[in-house]
């Protein structure tokens, strides 16, 4: 397992770990081949009602890569350098939030983090999104999600005990 793939995927991760998924998709599944499109599917839903950040799934990468070094490599690839970004820019902020150029660039960042979120849904979709009886429970748990009938843990939850019981 290569922890470089993981250190530069971090730095996609703008507006949450959701944008760095299309990217991480094609090089675990597509370049490296470390996962299947199913097992990469199932290990971001996974990392979705586990506590703590999405980008968890790297966790998971790496452990069925390289066991538990390749789990504690990737997830520190993955974390530490926009830790470390994040807080060397966080302390000179406020100095530099008038200037000109700021402002331009937290303009920039907004239609850049929507952009890379969508993608990362779109990728997700077309992995889970196989056939018919798929799209119909993608379909209700959207459902379930937007009226806010059931916290977004259960819906999952739900979605998957019953996708397990059909056999999808």
């Amino acid at each position: 397992m290569r922890p470089w793939t993981f250190f530069r995927l971090s730095f996609l991760c703008l507006g949450g770990g959701i944008g760095a998924i299309p990217e991480m998709q094609r090089q675990v599944v597509g370049i490296q081949g470390w996962l299947t499109a199913r097992q990469f599917v199932d290990g971001y839903a996974l990392s979705q009602i586990t506590p703590g950040p999405a980008m968890l799934v790297t966790g998971f990468i790496g452990y069925r890569v390289s066991g538990l070094p390749g789990a504690l490599g990737a997830m520190a690839a993955m974390f530490l350098p926009t830790a470390l970004l994040t807080w060397f820019v966080a302390h000179r902020w406020e100095r530099l939030r008038g200037g000109p150029w700021a402002v331009a660039v937290e303009r920039a960042l907004a239609p850049l983090a929507i952009g890379l979120m969508a993608a990362g849904v779109y990728t997700v979709a077309r992995s889970a999104v196989m056939d018919w009886p798929t799209a119909i429970l993608a379909a209700g748990a959207g459902v379930l999600l937007a009226k806010r009938w059931l916290p977004a843990a259960a819906a999952v939850l739900a979605a998957g005990a019953l996708g397990w019981l059909l056999g999808l």
